[in-house]
């Protein structure tokens, strides 16, 4: 076996902005391909600088998981958010037919994730489905029945503009309501969303639409009189509260909630015949109210799910070669390379069925992509590692 060897220096040169100096100690390994040691070397070094940079980044980031010392996830596209300085090589050792080296590596981690760059976002899917009202007799009143197809397009609209979002529109589903204490929830939401074929969905009830001072459903000639006339006051303010929800669409498990709640005034006729539009909406002081705070939610999605990895399904295994379900328009290049994971299915104490992810050490490296569907070769022929169609693909 070849001596420790020196200190080596790689510099990489990347974009770079603000930053944050860590000193990582990271392995790397690599088959050693006919005898040639130092080929085998220089590609567990490679390996184990990508591991530190990724190690680098999941200090800073608590969305990434770190596994007894191995960061789960392995995509070279961290290289763009990381610039690494001195390289030292502790050890290596040969371990059957591999190289096995440790390293310290310093390296300089830009906080944030690539996903807030247009340049190395991944576009995970999320699909927005129609909103529903719990009390439809408090959108009689102007007749707001619309809002429930119209907040959800305002707010794909917002969603669009944000480079690691890929939106399905899907305001021709309404799912049903599930309660937290129901155990089978997080089953019956999968199936709902299966149809999808998005990773994330967002669902929402819109609570309330009441007028602060009660309001008859029915038309008042004495009331619209006296209110026109100044004998009555006429209190014009209106509440809007909403409960929405980002779930995985995989396995069905509530992610994130959030509620808006708001009020304003609303000017136009209570009483009316034609349904509201989008713009008149928009016109009234309440549906500005009401806007302002899609846009806060737009915000907050957004920040939920800017680091979250992209989980692409697979969708046929043969030897080496994987197929995934997705591609190009996710963002998925050549070259990328994603880690693989094993979806198993337990069961709770209740005996209901549960998906989980198993991480493994396997990668797969992307060699073809397509619209909706990507090729890539896997680091071990799919039979041995256990890797079957409905495991799954995971990258940053």
């Amino acid at each position: 076996m070849r001596p420790l060897l020196p200190l080596i220096t790689l510099l990489l040169y990347f974009l770079s902005s603000s930053a944050i100096a860590l000193t990582i100690e990271a392995t790397g390994r690599a088959l050693i391909n006919a005898d040639n040691i130092d080929d085998a070397r220089k590609r567990a070094i490679s390996r184990a600088t990508e591991q530190a940079s990724l190690m680098a980044l999941a200090q800073i980031s608590v969305t990434q998981t770190v596994r007894d010392g191995i960061l789960e996830i392995d995509n070279l596209r961290v290289s763009t958010q990381t610039t690494l300085g001195q390289v030292e090589l502790i050890s290596e050792r040969r371990v059957d037919d591999q190289i096995e080296v440790l390293i310290r590596a310093e390296v300089n981690a830009q906080e944030g994730c690539g996903d807030s760059s247009q340049a190395t976002a991944y576009r995970k899917p999320l699909a927005l489905t129609q909103w529903s009202i719990d009390r439809p007799a408090e959108a009689n009143l102007g007749r707001l029945q619309p809002l429930t197809n119209q907040l959800p397009g305002y707010l794909i609209q917002q969603l669009e503009q944000h480079p690691h979002l890929k939106l399905v529109d899907a305001r021709d589903y309404r799912f049903p309501n599930y309660s937290e204490l129901d155990s089978a929830a997080p089953q019956n939401r999968a199936r709902d969303a299966a149809a999808l074929t998005s990773q994330y969905h967002l669902t929402a009830r819109i609570e309330s639409l009441a007028m602060q001072s009660p309001v008859n459903d029915a038309p008042n000639v004495l009331v619209d009189l006296a209110e026109r006339s100044g004998i009555k006051g006429s209190d014009k303010t209106r509440i809007f509260e909403l409960s929405a929800e980002l779930i995985d669409s995989t396995s069905g498990n509530l992610l994130q909630r959030y509620r808006l709640s708001t009020t304003g005034d609303w000017k136009a006729p209570l009483h009316t015949n034609q349904p509201v539009t989008f713009e008149r909406f928009t016109q009234q002081p309440y549906g500005q109210a009401v806007i302002e705070q899609i846009n806060r939610l737009a915000a907050e999605l957004s920040e939920s799910i800017a680091c979250q990895p992209l989980a692409a399904n697979i969708l046929s295994a043969e030897g080496t070669t994987i197929w995934i379900n997705r591609g190009s328009d996710a963002g998925i290049s050549p070259g990328d390379r994603l880690s693989v994971q094993r979806r198993i299915q337990t069961f709770d104490s209740m005996m209901n069925p549960v998906v989980a992810n198993e991480p493994t050490d396997l990668s797969l490296t992307i060699e073809r992509t397509e619209f909706g569907r990507a090729q890539g070769r896997l680091s071990q022929p799919s039979d041995i590692a256990g890797i079957q169609e409905g495991d799954i693909a995971v990258g940053y």
